[in-house]
């Protein structure tokens, strides 16, 4: 018999993960069917969306707040056709402020919820772990330490490892990669990655490109962007930097040195060894109230699992393409400190245990589908 799941994937790198879960279900079982939110990837994977989730693409207290009306529609939509549809079970990955909301919906109707990629709930509104006791009943981590954090508050959670670790299948060579854009093999490249959201990229690529052009004044460099497929590029960007759009992952995996927005592509830079600057850019207001809820030293998952900072954060009004710039040329003027850098990236990529999240996951899921 046939069962259909609903599955809310509100972000790119949830839509990447859902991808893989959907697409290691799939090669389990026969009898799954999939629809909700997503992005291109899980289009791709044969999910009937609801809506894209390239409009739901909104960081931040401010920015959240001006699309309500927009997300409660999105929201109603959802629970509409839960109602037609009645899923099996739900997976909800991440975008704690929507799927929280909708856990609890889901509780109402009996449909059961698994939740994977954790909201970082220990880092603010703990409070929210209530939610998580009543109306999750698997709950899938992908960092190590959130198993006994959820523990120690009465949450049954599995570590299951970083979906990131699996690799693209579709990744080229480095010598390719660098050829497609008519670099030579010994270039110094630099990546851009400015986030996967346009309001990211809008606050984060003008001060990316600035800092460019200082380091250029004294090392020969090669800038590359890694553009994410729902966003738009400024005219500033012009020609003398490299844009990547089918694979934007790549440009990190074959960079040397990487400016990076804090969020999931900071913990890349530890998985592919890139020292990287973390900047990030927000609404003032969000800032603020941010500073005042969060409970976390760092803003970078990376430098969270190492307890130290290894990847410089200058954020909001600190990250200004002089200091960047300044970060950027120690380690290129510097292999051995560059070598220090990269050693304490590698031990954070070994806290995060081997490859095969996604295959486990859809396991774990498939497990309970039959218990259901």
């Amino acid at each position: 018999m046939t069962k259909e799941i609903l599955i809310v994937a509100g972000e790119t790198s949830a839509d990447q993960h859902g991808a893989a879960l959907v697409s290691q279900l799939k090669a389990a079982s026969k009898d799954v069917t999939f629809f909700g939110i997503g992005g291109d990837k899980l289009r791709r994977g044969g999910v009937q969306l609801v809506e894209h989730a390239e409009n739901m693409a909104f960081m931040g207290f401010v920015e959240v707040a001006k699309h309500y009306w927009f997300l409660r529609t999105v929201y109603n939509k959802v629970v509409s056709e839960c109602e037609k549809r009645n899923p099996a079970r739900a997976i909800l990955i991440d975008y704690p402020g929507f799927n929280l909301r909708l856990a609890k919906e889901l509780k109402k109707r009996e449909i059961p919820v698994t939740y994977y990629i954790s909201p970082q709930l220990w880092a603010w509104k703990e409070k929210r772990i209530e939610i998580i006791r009543e109306c999750v009943d698997q709950m899938l981590c992908i960092f190590p330490f959130e198993e006994q954090w959820y523990h120690q508050r009465g949450v049954e959670a599995t570590y299951v490892g970083h979906p990131f670790l699996d690799g693209e299948p579709n990744f080229m060579e480095r010598e390719r990669f660098l050829d497609k854009h008519s670099l030579s093999t010994d270039t110094i490249v630099l990546a851009l990655m400015p986030g996967s959201r346009q309001q990211e990229v809008n606050r984060h690529l003008k001060t990316m490109i600035t800092t460019v052009e200082l380091v250029k004044r004294d090392i020969g460099i090669s800038a590359i962007v890694g553009k994410a497929p729902a966003v738009e590029l400024p005219q500033e960007i012009g020609d003398k930097i490299h844009i990547e759009t089918d694979t934007p992952e790549m440009v990190l995996k074959y960079a040397s040195i990487g400016i990076v927005s804090s969020g999931t592509v900071s913990l890349q830079s530890a998985i592919y060894g890139v020292p990287s600057v973390v900047i990030y850019k927000m609404n003032p207001l969000t800032w603020i109230i941010a500073n005042k809820v969060t409970q976390v030293s760092y803003a970078s998952m990376t430098n969270l699992l190492a307890k130290e900072e290894v990847l410089p954060e200058l954020l909001q009004n600190r990250a200004r393409p002089e200091k960047i710039a300044d970060c950027l040329k120690k380690w290129l003027r510097s292999e051995d400190l560059r070598e220090q850098a990269v050693n304490r990236l590698s031990e954070v990529k070994r806290q995060l245990g081997g490859p095969g999240a996604s295959k486990k996951v859809a396991r774990l899921i498939l497990e309970r589908l039959e218990t259901d």
